[in-house]
């Protein structure tokens, strides 16, 4: 689906064997690759624990609280697809749970096995486009993910630039497609004495903050808008095909395809030209059982 991507894919990918485009508007270099062979460890035990093996107080670094939420595994039963509300919810929840705001954090890891995560979670937070996102400075293509571990190589990562300098950072890690949310601060501050356990689920917040879910129409024909969209590539860099997902004139949610035969409808999801999102069209069925969007 596409979200801002900051460049052309037919600029940045084509021409270019070794960094092929995979789904508009990623190339091979702007996603996580899942053949990656890396480790990471860390240790979490009790104050007491730490200290009785010998661990400096100058280097105790804290557990804060955490949020979690998800979004439904079916990315066609959400509310919309620029956004997130159990990441917001997560994110916010983690900051108000520890009483931080964004600018009490001295470092954030804001989980990127694909840029739009990352970006979405800068909005959220509203992060400085000035200031790095990642402390880990890995993930894309080759950095522990996705499959892979990454979020400990995380933990250690915010573990060793807070002994370093700094005292809150904000760890946020995502799964599925932008599905699961997790968040947590670790902290050179000691929690209060008697701060007593929480949960982390805070699901029925993210539900609730929803809007209504359009119904998904799987064989619908007739005019429509385009909601969101990508194309999908050959391993030699040539279209696949574009996937549409539109919405009737009544609100419902359908599903078309843009054929590779089809160049000036590939042209205009990919050449930066137009915004496709938002552009009318028709949804029109072919023999097969194909529903083909066709622009007007």
């Amino acid at each position: 689906m596409r979200y801002e991507s900051g460049f052309v894919c037919g600029d940045s990918c084509h021409g270019l064997p070794s960094n092929r485009p995979i789904a508009f508007p990623y190339c091979k270099r702007m996603v996580a690759n899942s053949a990656v062979n890396q480790g990471a460890g860390f240790l979490v035990t009790s104050l007491a624990n730490a200290l009785a093996r010998g661990v400096p107080e100058d280097r105790l670094v804290y557990v804060g609280r955490g949020a979690a939420a998800h979004e439904p595994e079916d990315f066609l039963a959400r509310d919309g697809h620029a956004s997130s509300p159990s990441m917001a919810v997560s994110l916010r929840r983690a900051l108000e749970l520890n009483r931080l705001t964004f600018d009490m954090l001295d470092f954030v890891e804001l989980y990127s096995c694909f840029p739009c995560v990352p970006k979405m979670a800068r909005r959220v937070l509203g992060w400085p486009l000035e200031k790095p996102a990642t402390v880990f400075g890995g993930g894309l293509t080759f950095g522990g993910g996705p499959i892979a571990n990454y979020m400990s190589h995380a933990v250690v990562s915010m573990v060793q630039r807070l002994r370093e300098q700094g005292r809150h950072g904000l760890l946020f890690g995502n799964g599925g497609f932008a599905t699961y949310n997790h968040s947590l601060v670790l902290t050179r501050e000691p929690p209060p004495a008697g701060t007593p356990p929480q949960s982390f689920e805070h699901q029925a917040e993210a539900d609730a903050s929803r809007g209504p879910v359009p119904s998904f129409v799987e064989d619908f024909t007739g005019p429509g808008r385009i909601e969101t969209y990508t194309v999908l590539y050959e391993r030699d860099g040539s279209p696949r095909f574009g996937v549409i997902v539109g919405r009737g004139a009544s609100g419902e949610r359908f599903l078309a395809k843009v054929p590779a035969q089809d160049a000036a409808g590939i042209d205009f999801l990919c050449d930066g030209k137009e915004e496709p999102v938002g552009s009318e069209g028709h949804a029109v069925a072919r023999p097969g059982g194909d529903i083909l969007w066709c622009r007007i």
